[in-house]
């Protein structure tokens, strides 16, 4: 009986687990750039019991696979009218783009009172926006940026 409520059990652990998670809306257009305005979440590197890459992470990726020029617009448009973590986003993208403009941002960023919702590995928690642009500037995301070198802009 308890080998049987066992198999049971992960089998409802992996049924759960399998399934996609959509922290969007339905009716929200599905464009990365507007997903990620919305971004639920800041996180660079592995996150959650899976340690797998957030969807947010995914959304910023894509941005590099395009033009240099359009990526540095929908950067500027991101930190512009997205929510705080949508903003981090772009202070990450920018920082390796463009970094006199990067640099613009940072002073805004560094007077901003918004607070940011960020993820690193299993922990979520609730960070001043200049805190994350104080850290981003004084290098605690390189480790994650690593891949952000090999594509070619």
């Amino acid at each position: 009986m308890k080998w049987r409520l066992l198999v049971l059990f992960v089998a409802l652990v992996k049924v759960t687990f399998a399934q996609p998670i959509n922290t969007y809306s339905s009716s929200a257009p599905s464009t990365p750039m507007h997903s990620l305005a919305e971004a639920k979440i800041f996180a660079l590197g592995p996150v959650g019991f899976a340690a797998k890459t957030s969807q947010e992470e995914r959304q910023f990726k894509a941005l590099f696979a395009i033009d240099r020029d359009k990526a540095k617009q929908e950067l500027e448009r991101l930190y512009a009218s997205g929510n705080p973590q949508a903003m981090s986003y772009a202070l990450v993208g920018m920082r390796k783009l463009d970094r006199n403009r990067y640099a613009e941002l940072l002073v805004s960023a560094r007077a901003s009172d918004v607070t940011v919702t960020t993820m690193w590995g299993c922990l979520v928690e609730s960070e001043k926006l200049r805190t994350v642009a104080n850290d981003l500037d004084s290098g605690k995301y390189d480790s994650w940026l690593r891949w952000m070198e090999k594509p070619s802009l």
